[in-house]
């Protein structure tokens, strides 16, 4: 008896990725962003850069839309061995769907928090704070394999 095969979160969407990074960009305006701006390459959208106000400082975050984790996901559930061109650039479009819409539902949470006053804006989406290197303050700590969290040494 073969197992059934297991979908990704929001998997079916048939939402195009520039609708939904509108979408996310509506949420970060009810967030506070007072400016935002789109990335593309290639023509396709990869990501959100915007400047929020924390603590009297206007602070920029920059939130990519990983999708290629997706895509590898979807390439290794394919049961043929070849895939055309147009093949693949369907399945590389449902995977920007799925990471874009993937991205709304974690913001809209995130939103829901700071609307209620659980946390603050800059708190949320501190990883994605970008700092004077152009790097995310995720980045940095992933470079320096999270060394700056160990504890002082006794």
């Amino acid at each position: 008896m073969s197992q059934p095969k297991k979908t990704l979160f929001m998997e079916t969407t048939a939402v195009p990725a520039d609708r939904t990074a509108a979408e996310i960009s509506s949420m970060l305006i009810q967030a506070g962003a007072t400016q935002i701006a789109t990335d593309y390459e290639d023509g396709r959208i990869k990501g959100l850069r915007w400047s929020m106000r924390a603590s009297g400082h206007d602070i920029l975050f920059q939130m990519p839309a990983r999708a290629e984790p997706i895509y590898a996901i979807f390439l290794k559930r394919n049961k043929s061995t070849w895939l055309n061109e147009k093949q693949k650039a369907e399945m590389r479009a449902k995977a920007e769907r799925v990471a874009w819409r993937q991205l709304l539902r974690w913001t809209q949470a995130q939103v829901a928090m700071i609307e209620c006053g659980m946390t603050e804006a800059s708190e949320v989406f501190f990883p994605y704070m970008q700092v004077n290197t152009g790097q995310t303050v995720y980045e940095i700590f992933r470079a320096s394999e999270f060394k700056m969290l160990e504890g002082p040494k006794n």
